[in-house]
């Protein structure tokens, strides 16, 4: 091969693998093109989804404000409007059945003689009924703070809670008298009964009849709970008795 010839070759050769390059070029400039169409086309579906989650979570805040309203213009007891949250997504697909999963209720009142109380409640199976709405199971707590309680039963009285169980502490005399009783709700009575008591640190009997008899003022019966609640149990922790209620197939008047 002479030098021509061999120079020939080599432009061909050149020529070649500059063809072989353009149409890969070609080729990938092809393939970007359905990738960038995908992911404009993801980045749009998550844009609507976005949206359709906004206009939903607004539909369900305008519901929920408006439930809200209701409530506090028939509970008198209510000293600042309640808290509404209504669960289940989408809301609007319930909104229409006319139907919602769970529905969460929280408010603060005051009972007829002052006491503060913090009332939460949990709907299930909230749906249309004549007239109103209606939860096919409803639960609810009714928290009383401890000092609150305290205040009642007249100055020098402390109360706390302990390992599920209620501390009174009382100066007699001058001496620090602490009783330690359990909660207990009989019917819709609340009872306590002593488990222990000292007397300026020293153990006493708690089943001294003079302990049991101010126990036994203690006991109160509970006011009737709203939505035909049926009290179903008390607790106390560190600062404040909890009152626990439930009921079945609960009317609820007004539209929500």
């Amino acid at each position: 091969m002479n030098h021509r010839t061999a120079q020939a070759d080599a432009r061909a050769k050149a020529g070649v693998r500059g063809t072989a390059a353009r149409g890969t070029a070609v080729r990938g400039a092809a393939a970007r093109r359905p990738r960038r169409a995908r992911r404009w086309a993801a980045a749009g579906a998550c844009a609507l989804l976005a949206v359709v989650v906004l206009a939903d979570r607004v539909a369900a805040g305008v519901a929920e404000g408006r439930m809200a309203d209701r409530i506090a213009a028939r509970q008198s007891a209510l000293v600042a409007p309640p808290g509404v949250s209504i669960g289940g997504f989408p809301f609007l697909w319930g909104a229409a059945a006319g139907s919602y999963p769970e529905v969460e209720v929280e408010g603060r009142a005051k009972t007829e003689d002052g006491l503060p109380v913090t009332a939460s409640f949990d709907l299930r199976d909230v749906s249309k009924s004549a007239g109103g709405y209606a939860a096919a199971q409803a639960r609810a707590e009714f928290k009383v703070p401890l000092d609150a309680l305290a205040a009642k039963r007249g100055p020098g009285v402390r109360l706390t809670g302990h390992d599920g169980r209620l501390e009174i502490t009382r100066s007699v005399m001058g001496v620090p008298l602490v009783v330690t009783a359990a909660l207990k709700l009989t019917g819709d009575t609340v009872t306590l009964e002593p488990t222990a008591a000292s007397l300026a640190g020293r153990p006493l009997n708690p089943a001294n009849p003079q302990i049991a008899a101010a126990l036994k003022e203690a006991e109160r019966k509970l006011p009737d709970l709203p939505l035909g609640l049926v009290p179903s149990g008390i607790t106390v922790d560190g600062s404040a008795v909890t009152v626990h209620g439930e009921a079945k197939d609960v009317t609820l008047p007004g539209e929500a």
